[in-house]
This record gives structure tokens, C-alpha cells and sequence, in this order.
């Protein structure tokens, strides 16, 4: 009992490794791409003053209810002074010259120059006693803080006037949440996402962010973005992009991976004559000497077949990283979270779009996830099923328990593992649970033809052995 609780535990942290690991890699945002979020859910339309927007802003709900929680809201006078600072610092940023000579915010679209001077704002530098502006090293709520702290002092206004201590700490954390909870920002060029601004990154830049971000997450990204234009941004040139950078990804792996790949393959072949040495020795798991036996023919019948047995933990080895690095590339593809699929956008969760049933779309949004899961779990079963076929043809043998363990602890895993892609699934965009289905169609694919090369190889031998003997 011990034995199977300790063995539950070491399943139930594996997978809490890959969950954690699953988010490794880092959003490749900016400031600007902040500000521009936070500037989205303000609903700001041209003519629009600070802390007048509709009632679909983020700053309506924040005032209502902050108003209930008792906060001092900022007045007329504050707002005022605040649309007066922001529209200065909008023409400074125009007219900013660096020390290159050039002119980096000059023709930059006014709702993105006025989320930059709302939310962020130049550093200070201070230099012989002069203070300066840094326009293009931004950081959030820079210019907010400042011009609160004048506002305070300020004659007119006043801290009478200004919004309290409690009302700004929930104004900014409200906000810096909204920022972090978006992850689709990458893009090559500056370009409007679904109604955000979004600024262009490098492959330069991707490096800054960290070194898997720069090898493996914005390539990926990269081609999602040159296919997906050249299919067209129609919601199906996204579908076409995520499965041609599937295929290229899967086909690069497999490459890569093609020896170690082929043992897994073989180990599947050769389970009957596994399960004839295993039977031999029903004693293995308390019996030392057939243990070792056990152990000695197994290992005879790898290196007669060529199989390194450490050949799956190579593959995954080498494969998660890769695995990660393009989660993350298709979580954080602004292109892929623009279309949509005959009205179901690509960026909705997909929870969100089965459960909603006013909209005819959350039909589609059930065959997609039913084909995510009915996918996942046979290119996860399928291994299992053709090792338990060939097993079964062998003839009647005893029972093994260190055999049927092993088998029930693998059955478990991958019963685990399943859940656990369902259940992420069910969270994540659109764009992604597409992207599950068609991986999981290449790995069924690449199981049936290895599988069936392998036993064409098999036979032929057979035959061969057979007609030599004749």
C-alpha cells in the first residue's frame, strides 16, 4: 500500500514539473505592449479625456468599485490636470530626438503615444545635478506617480482634490494585472492585434528575454507569422500556419531523433519476446538472483537488436525543451490570436466558447475540443495498444507482477498525462487546442508507419531465416 501511494506521489510531481516547466519560457512584452493593453480595456476612442471614458472602461469599473470600498476617487480638477499633463508629454515624445538624430516616436499612432505617456513614461537621469528624461527607457506608472506627487502640491488641486493612497494602489494593480494576464505579443513588426497596439521584436531582443526565448520560441513564432500572411488573415491562413509549423517542427525532431526514436519502435516489437523472458522468472521482484537473470537476458536481447534502452529518456530529453519553446511561440503569436474560424475567434479560451451557448459558435468550439482530446488520446494509447496486441499473440504465459507493475504504473502516467492535457486544454486559446489536435495526428501517424516498417523488416527476415533453413 505504501509502495503504490509513494508511486501515486512521484506521478503527481512529475506532472506538476511539467506544468510548472510549461511556463518556462517568458512573454516577450514590452512596456509599450503594456501600455497598449491597458490603453485597449480603457475602450478609448479620439476626443476622449482621462478618467472620462465610457462605461465599458476599466477605469469606470475601477471607480465604482473603489467608490464602494470607500477610496477618495480622483475629482474633475484632478482629471483635468492629468489630460493636460498627458496631451505635453505626447508632444514632447514627438519631438524627442535621440542621440542617433532619429526621431523614434515621430510617427507613432496617437493612442499609442498617449498609453505610453498614461501608463509609463520616461526614466530620470540625473547628471551634474540636471535632471533628464530617458524617453525610451519607459517604466510603468512613472509619469502617473510624478504628476500625482505635483498634483499634491499644486495650489489649485491640492491633496484634497487627488485620489488617496488606497484608490491608486488598487488603480495600478488592477491594470499591471490586466498586463501580465496577456501573453500574445509577438510580432516582427509593429502592428494592431485585436484592438492593441503592439510593438515589433527582434530576434536580437528575443535573446534578452532568455536563451530558449531567442533559439527556439521567436523562430517559431517567426514562421507563424510569414505563413499565416501568406495564407491570409482570414482565420483558415492561421489554421494553414499552425499546421505547416507543426509539421516542419515534428519533422525536424524526428530527424533528430530518428535512432533513438526507431529503439522506441523496437522496443514495441520485440515486447512478446520481453514477455517470454519475463515469464521465466515470476519471482524477479522479490528474488535477487532472478532479478539479475532477468535483467542479464533482457539486456542480451537489446544489444543483440541494437536498442538502447535509455533511448526514450534521450528523446524526451530532447524533445521537452522543444516542446515547451513551441507552446510558448503559439501561446504568445499575437498573428495567430487575430482571425477567427467561421465566426469563433482563435484567442477565445476554449472553456469559455463551449459554455457559450447563446452563440452558435461554441458548436464548433465542442468538435474542436472533442477532436483535441479524442486525438491526444489515442496518439497516447496507440504505443500501448500494439505492445498489448503483441503480447496477447504470445502463447499463454505465466503472470510476471514486476511486468504487469510496470504496465500499470506506464498506463497511469500516461492516464495522468492525458488528463492533464484535457484539462490545459480546456484553458487555453483556440489556436492552441487546434494545434494539440494536429500534433497529435502527426504522432499517430509517425507510430502507425514506423510500426508498420518495422514489421515489414521483421518479415522479411523471417522469410529470409526461413528459406535459408529450407
Amino acid at each position: 500500500m505504501k509502495k503504490k501511494s509513494s508511486r501515486i506521489l512521484k506521478i503527481i510531481g512529475l506532472l506538476l514539473c511539467v506544468f510548472t516547466l510549461s511556463g518556462c519560457t517568458k512573454t516577450l512584452v514590452t512596456i509599450q505592449d503594456k501600455c497598449s493593453i491597458m490603453m485597449a480595456k480603457e475602450d478609448f476612442d479620439d476626443g476622449e479625456k482621462f478618467g472620462n471614458y465610457g462605461e465599458k472602461s476599466e477605469t469606470y469599473s475601477i471607480n465604482e468599485e473603489a467608490k464602494n470600498q470607500g477610496y477618495l476617487l480622483p475629482s474633475d480638477e484632478f482629471n483635468q490636470f492629468m489630460e493636460k499633463k498627458i496631451s505635453e508629454y505626447i508632444v514632447e515624445l514627438k519631438e524627442y530626438t535621440n542621440a542617433k538624430g532619429e526621431k523614434p516616436y515621430a510617427d507613432k499612432e496617437e493612442k499609442y503615444l498617449r498609453a505610453i505617456a498614461t501608463f509609463a513614461g520616461g526614466s530620470e537621469v540625473t547628471k551634474d545635478g540636471v535632471t533628464t528624461f530617458n524617453y525610451e527607457k519607459n517604466k510603468l506608472w512613472n509619469n502617473y506617480n510624478r504628476w500625482l506627487d505635483e498634483a499634491k502640491n499644486n495650489s489649485t488641486i491640492g491633496v484634497g482634490l487627488c485620489p488617496d493612497r488606497s484608490y491608486v494602489v488598487f488603480y495600478q494593480r488592477t491594470f499591471n494585472s490586466i498586463a501580465s494576464s496577456y501573453t500574445t505579443t509577438i510580432t516582427p513588426i509593429d502592428e494592431e492585434y485585436n484592438g492593441v497596439y503592439l510593438e515589433g521584436k527582434s530576434w536580437k531582443e528575443a535573446f534578452d528575454y532568455g536563451f530558449i526565448e531567442g533559439l527556439l520560441v521567436y523562430p517559431v513564432s517567426w514562421m507563424l507569422y510569414q505563413f499565416a500572411h501568406a495564407f491570409g488573415l482570414n482565420g483558415w491562413g492561421q489554421i494553414g500556419a499552425i499546421l505547416l509549423v507543426t509539421l516542419i517542427v515534428r519533422g525536424v525532431l524526428i530527424l533528430c531523433t530518428l535512432k533513438q526514436t526507431l529503439s522506441q519502435q523496437k522496443m514495441t516489437q520485440l515486447q512478446p519476446e520481453l514477455a517470454r523472458i519475463q515469464a521465466k522468472y515470476p519471482n524477479a521482484q522479490t528474488n535477487q538472483y532472478e532479478k539479475q537473470r532477468m535483467a542479464q537476458e533482457q539486456m542480451a536481447l537489446y544489444k543483440k537488436n541494437k536498442i538502447n534502452p535509455m533511448g526514450t529518456f534521450i528523446v524526451l530529453i530532447f524533445q521537452f525543451p522543444i516542446f515547451i519553446a513551441v507552446w510558448g511561440a503559439m501561446q504568445g503569436s499575437a498573428v495567430l490570436m487575430s482571425g477567427d474560424l467561421i465566426g469563433l475567434s482563435l484567442a477565445a479560451s476554449t472553456m469559455t466558447s463551449m459554455f457559450n451557448f447563446k452563440s452558435l459558435t461554441c458548436i464548433i468550439a465542442w468538435v474542436i475540443f472533442i477532436l483535441m482530446a479524442a486525438g491526444q488520446f489515442i496518439s497516447m494509447k496507440l504505443p500501448q495498444w500494439m505492445q498489448k496486441k503483441r503480447v496477447d499473440n504470445v502463447e499463454k504465459l505465466n503472470r510476471n507482477p514486476s511486468m504487469e507493475q510496470s504496465q500499470k504504473t506506464m498506463s497511469m502516467v500516461n492516464n495522468m498525462m492525458l488528463i492533464f492535457i484535457i484539462f490545459m486544454g480546456l484553458s487555453l486559446p483556440i489556436a492552441m487546442a487546434i494545434y494539440w489536435f494536429v500534433s497529435s495526428l502527426i504522432s499517430i501517424l509517425q507510430t502507425i508507419i514506423m510500426q508498420g516498417l518495422l514489421a515489414k523488416k521483421s518479415n522479411l527476415k523471417k522469410h529470409v531465416k526461413y528459406k535459408t533453413k529450407k
